[in-house]
C-alpha cells in the first residue's frame, strides 16, 4: 500500500467522475480513522462522501442550502454514494476519479 499526503481543502467541493468519465458529484466529505502510534496520531481516510443534487446541483453547492433542500424534500434529486477509499484514484487531486462505474458505487441513506 503507498501513501499520499493531500490537503483537504485540495479534495472538498472537487468534482468527481466514475470510470466511464461521467460525472458522479462533488466530494462532500471525508471519513477517517485515528491511527495511535507513540510518537504521534494519523488521520486515516477510509471513504469519501460524494453526493449530487441533480436539477439542484448548479445552487445547491453551500453547505447551508444542501441542509435546507435536504430538509425541505427527499424529492430533490439528491444521491450520495459512500466509496472505499481505495476506489479512489488521486493521481490528478482536481480531477479525481473512482475506479468504478456509477451503478457499481454504493449508494448511501442520509
Amino acid at each position: 500500500m503507498s501513501t499520499r499526503t493531500v490537503a483537504l481543502h485540495q479534495l472538498v467541493g472537487r468534482s468527481v467522475r466514475d470510470a466511464d468519465g461521467r460525472r458522479i458529484g462533488r466530494i462532500e466529505e471525508l471519513k477517517a480513522e485515528i491511527v495511535l502510534e507513540r510518537g504521534g496520531n494519523e488521520y486515516v481516510v477510509t471513504r469519501f462522501g460524494v453526493g449530487r443534487w441533480g436539477p439542484f446541483d448548479a445552487i445547491a453547492n453551500g453547505r447551508i442550502v444542501q441542509q435546507l433542500v435536504r430538509r425541505i424534500t427527499r424529492a430533490a434529486g439528491y444521491v450520495h454514494y459512500d466509496i472505499p477509499w481505495d476506489w479512489m484514484d488521486l493521481s490528478d487531486v482536481e480531477r479525481p476519479r473512482v475506479s468504478r462505474v456509477e451503478k457499481e458505487i454504493p449508494r448511501s441513506q442520509l
